[in-house]
């Protein structure tokens, strides 16, 4: 399975896609907000292979990155994007990376874990999360469209 970072217990594409399984990813209005977040989520019980902050331009540059993609993965995000699918949510996080925002990972396999990790982060607003399910992805905070 193609991996771009060891954080990730599920591997982090799918289908040539950044697609990290059974995680939320939040994204913040900076880095320093981001890594506020770890820490409350730290303090609140979660392992330090479960919480992990990251910078916009690591994001953009390391995980979503489409260098490496085959001919039939570009193929499958060009389908992706005429149904609206996970491009439009690797759209939203450039716009966020060009403005200095910074990510948070958390790993929450289960629905119980959704909502430890949410009744953290709701506090601390987040401009947006989301948690990638097998098949699907889960809105869990989220403006019509983030401006750039």
């Amino acid at each position: 399975m193609k991996s771009h970072w060891e954080f990730f217990k599920e591997g982090d594409h799918s289908f040539g896609m950044f697609y990290p399984r059974h995680y939320i990813v939040a994204g913040f209005d900076s880095i320093e907000n981001a890594l506020v977040a770890e820490r409350e989520l730290l303090l609140q019980g979660f392992a330090e292979d479960e919480v992990k902050s990251a910078t916009g331009s690591f994001v953009v540059d390391q995980l979503e990155s489409l260098d490496d993609a085959s001919f039939l993965d570009k193929l499958k995000i060009q389908i992706s994007k005429a149904v609206g699918t996970e491009a439009g949510y690797i759209d939203d996080d450039l716009k966020l990376a060009r403005r200095g925002g910074g990510f948070l990972f958390v790993y929450a396999p289960g629905d119980e874990d959704c909502r430890r990790a949410m009744a953290v982060l709701e506090p601390l607003r987040p401009e947006f999360a989301r948690r990638y399910l097998p098949m699907a992805i889960e809105r869990l905070i989220y403006p019509a469209r983030v401006q750039a």
